[in-house]
């Protein structure tokens, strides 16, 4: 979908003097107006920090939507700052907006007015373009009436001609697939506006925990917040694929806790990655049967977990899938990633990236005190080195996070092994997302990743960072030199120097790039699959 929320102009008011008028039934709010453009061009990010508006705060109802029309430019509030989220919206104020949004064309002849010279110089062209496009409409004396308050009923014709225009690029539809155990998982399908026919569908196989199919984030320090999935939704659908997600079992939206998710524990144990392997071939399954998607070529793009669960549904549930595309590759068993993640590697591995240390087996006290990247008092709470240095050797090590987290680590073993969900949720919910002990159990079941990868002769991308704290980078190297062993060639890797478990995800959010990201669409918009 053609990025509009980058090309947002903002939205002019002319107000001298100023008049309050309040919204009242049948006409349409400033902030109703927000929300529904919000919506159905899918404008999914807010910066906290963005300066707000004068007339509102956190507590505002509907902030995050206010805001993110401001960040996105169309909005941008009357001279005092304020945005006067309850007052009306008229129709000449949502003509500008909707011009500068959609980027409507000139139309050869303009329409004539019967109130012409009441209407505002500064919306004119507007105004004409959005009449001679039928998204808004003049009376029956021909009169456009630019002063008056936008009504329910422009605001519902605004939506309808949009749609059935196609002048939003991209439209999602939600789908409940029935799945091999008569559980019903909901997704979302986004799909390009107007093909009858598409080449290719994307599959999110997503990490671990309670995911939706928008999956509501903030980035590392709560700065911005985002609908992760409408980005990869956006962005497949602008090169013509399709793209599912869906809720893992037991989970729905929510306006709170992990995701935005709201979580059912009894659906919630029945996520397993063989269940969801086996979901996956029943999505695929079913969505191969919308016409549109009957010759498409399947791509399972697998996230973390989801690079366990993606080979797992082709090699041993039969998923017919025509491509794996993997990033922050996981090659170890959970058991062993376990072991890495409490036994202290992970941690100390950050605090390497922390100090300017990695590569190294130690951080001095020196190092420590330098505080490159000053995150002792921002991110470690003014730790003292001294009670990082557990055994007093006078250097930070892997061995001091081990003593740390031994009696974590033992605790959930234990309670892993006993089905103790509940010594989980109140020990572990800082560490790690909700979990349930049979997701544990089920996946100490499997056999390293590349055992299962090997089974698989469908071509295969993986795309890692050196800096994946979560899903060391060896796990590729090893996965690599397997398939070199035994002369399969169906294998791509792509490393990327100094990128995290996520690639850089933030920064592609930002606006300054990742290689890592940016490669993954570029290799799924490139694939030649077959002659379907």
């Amino acid at each position: 979908m053609k990025k509009f929320t980058a090309l947002f102009l903002s939205l002019l008011i002319v107000v001298s003097p100023i008049t309050r008028i309040q919204a009242s039934e049948g006409n349409v709010s400033r902030g109703e107006f927000i929300k529904t453009i919000n919506d159905i061009f899918y404008i999914y990010t807010v910066m906290d920090n963005e300066e707000m508006f004068s007339d509102i705060d956190l507590e505002t109802e509907d902030y995050f939507e206010l805001m993110a029309a401001k960040k996105n430019g169309y909005i941008t509030g009357y001279t005092d700052g304020s945005v006067r989220a309850q007052d009306i919206i008229t129709r000449s104020e949502a003509a500008l907006a909707l011009d500068k949004l959609i980027k409507l064309p000139k139309p050869d002849n303009s329409p004539a007015f019967g109130d012409h010279k009441e209407l505002p110089l500064w919306a004119l062209d507007s105004i004409e373009k959005v009449v001679a496009q039928g998204i808004l409409s003049a009376d029956e004396n021909g009169n456009f009436n630019g002063s008056e308050p936008l009504s329910k009923t422009d605001l519902k014709n605004i939506v309808k001609v949009i749609k059935s225009l196609g002048l939003q690029g991209r439209e999602d539809e939600i789908k409940t697939i029935k799945s091999f155990d008569g559980f019903e998982v909901t997704g979302r399908l986004s799909v390009p506006v107007g093909k009858e026919k598409i080449n290719k569908l994307v599959i999110l196989v997503p990490g671990t925990g309670p995911n939706t199919y928008e999956m509501r984030r903030q980035d590392n320090v709560g700065s911005i917040r985002f609908k992760y999935l409408d980005v990869y939704a956006d962005k497949f659908t602008s090169d013509g694929t399709a793209f599912f997600t869906y809720n893992t079992r037991g989970i729905s939206l929510g306006d709170e806790g992990p995701n935005y998710a709201s979580i059912d524990e009894n659906g919630y144990k029945q996520y397993t990655p063989q269940n969801i392997a086996q979901d996956i071939k029943c999505m695929i399954d079913q969505l191969k049967k919308d016409p549109r998607l009957s010759d498409a070529d399947i791509i399972l793009l697998g996230a973390s977990e989801g690079t366990v669960i993606a080979p797992l549904a082709v090699s041993e549930y039969g998923a017919e899938a025509d491509a794996l595309v993997l990033m922050g590759y996981s090659n170890d068993n959970m058991r062993d990633v376990l072991e890495y993640q409490l036994g202290g590697g992970m941690s100390f591995f950050n605090y390497t990236l922390f100090f300017n240390a990695v590569g190294s087996k130690e951080i001095t006290k020196e190092q420590y005190k330098a505080d490159p990247n000053k995150i002792i008092d921002s991110v470690l709470g003014g730790t003292a080195f001294e009670d990082i240095d557990l055994d007093g050797d006078g250097v930070i090590t892997v061995e001091d996070f081990a003593t740390m987290m031994t009696p974590v680590k033992e605790g959930l073993f234990k309670a892993i092994e006993s089905g103790d969900d509940k010594w989980i949720k109140e020990n572990m919910s800082t560490m790690m997302p909700p979990l349930m002990t049979n997701w544990f159990r089920a996946h100490f079941e499997l056999p390293k990743t590349e055992d299962i990868m090997t089974k698989v002769d469908i071509p295969m991308y993986i795309f890692q960072g050196t800096y994946d704290a979560n899903c060391p980078v060896q796990g590729t190297y090893d996965v690599e030199n397997r398939f070199k062993e035994l002369g399969k060639e169906n294998l791509t890797v792509h490393i990327y120097d100094g990128y995290n478990h996520d690639l850089n995800f933030i920064q592609f959010l930002y606006g300054s790039g990742s290689d890592g990201i940016e490669d993954i669409f570029s290799t799924i918009k490139d694939l030649q699959i077959s002659d379907k």
